[in-house]
């Protein structure tokens, strides 16, 4: 489902989303605004992840346990 809102945006707010048509970078202006919730949802998703890692960190839990015994396996030495 979509749903069409409507927005006021300034100048400079404007010439930035045609700009990045412009470039190329989005097809449309609306493309340009999906874009950039796109990269608002993306940073929304890293700050959870980031608070879940420090939580288990805090605790004194193993961030990733599958790779906890990977630090003692043999290596060839760097050059």
């Amino acid at each position: 489902m979509s749903t069409q809102i409507a927005i006021r945006l300034d100048d400079d707010e404007l010439a930035a989303l045609d700009a990045e048509v412009r470039a190329g970078r989005a097809a449309s202006r609306s493309d340009a605004v999906r874009r950039g919730i796109a990269y608002i949802q993306r940073a929304q998703r890293y700050r959870a992840e980031d608070a879940t890692l420090s939580e288990l960190a805090e605790r004194g839990e193993p961030v990733y346990p599958e790779f906890e015994g990977m630090k003692d396996l043999p290596h060839l030495p760097l050059d």
